[in-house]
């Protein structure tokens, strides 16, 4: 194989490998994964980080995607297109819940509402679209921060600012949540950005990445249990939609 396309072969390998395990790598394993010499890996490794293909943490010296391939996997939706797909569900949803219901996307480090529901009540409500709520204290943002393939970087560099007593600023147990909703498939907040609200939320899927969060808002008593975890109707009810507007995505390609 001719040595310029031997290379891209290899640095293809090496990103496909990276994407595919959900965590940040090391060289060695890296290295072993693809039957290369680490001076060999490391090279291709350290083009690669330049092109901003994948991150390197300063820290530990892993690997893990980088914006670029952030950008190629979450970018398969619009805001728009997410809307239309999640409109009658997420309607059919607020009904049979009696709660808000946001859809959101990651973008930058803030999560976006691109489409709110009222709850079916005669409560005063404003409309949140455009709202842009944190990863670190919503059921929403963490859902996002969990399965975005950046989540290492944002992990290092998130401001954890404190919007309540109950809002967590101690980065290890961010992480530590990270990996558990990665491992459940539902992210809570509980007071953590607003005292009197909280939210479950689940991840839609696109083809490749979760690209958008799917919740129902409300007041914590409303929504969780005594010790803090999700009413297990709501959480039905919530994927269920959640599923629907998958197919409804995946039928509009």
């Amino acid at each position: 194989m001719p040595g310029p396309i031997q290379a891209i072969a290899r640095a293809t390998a090496i990103i496909d490998l990276v994407e595919r395990s959900g965590r940040a790598m090391q060289l060695r394993e890296i290295a072993q994964e693809v039957d290369l010499s680490k001076t060999t890996t490391h090279g291709i490794l350290r083009t690669l980080v330049d092109l901003e293909y994948l991150d390197q943490d300063p820290d530990t010296g892993d690997y893990s995607p980088g914006p670029r391939l952030s950008s190629h996997d979450v970018v398969e939706l619009d805001g728009n297109d997410l809307r239309s797909a999640a409109m009658p569900w997420a309607d059919a949803l607020a009904l049979s819940t009696g709660t808000e219901v946001l859809m959101t996307m990651l973008d930058g480090q803030e999560a976006e509402i691109v489409h709110h529901v009222f709850r079916p009540d005669d409560r005063r409500q404003t409309l949140r679209v455009g709202e842009r709520l944190p990863l670190h204290a919503t059921g929403c943002g963490k859902l996002l921060l969990a399965y975005s393939p950046l989540r290492e970087r944002l992990l290092r560099n998130l401001t954890l600012d404190r919007f309540t007593r109950r809002t967590s600023t101690n980065r290890s147990r961010l992480a530590a949540a990270v990996a558990r909703i990665r491992a459940e498939g539902v992210a809570t907040a509980d007071g953590e950005c607003d005292p009197d609200s909280a939210d479950i939320a689940v991840p839609v899927h696109g083809r490749r990445s979760t690209v958008a969060a799917m919740a129902v808002h409300g007041a914590p008593e409303e929504l969780l249990r005594s010790d803090g975890t999700p009413r297990e109707d709501l959480l039905d009810d919530l994927r269920h939609a959640a599923a629907a507007v998958m197919l409804a995505l995946e039928s509009a390609r």
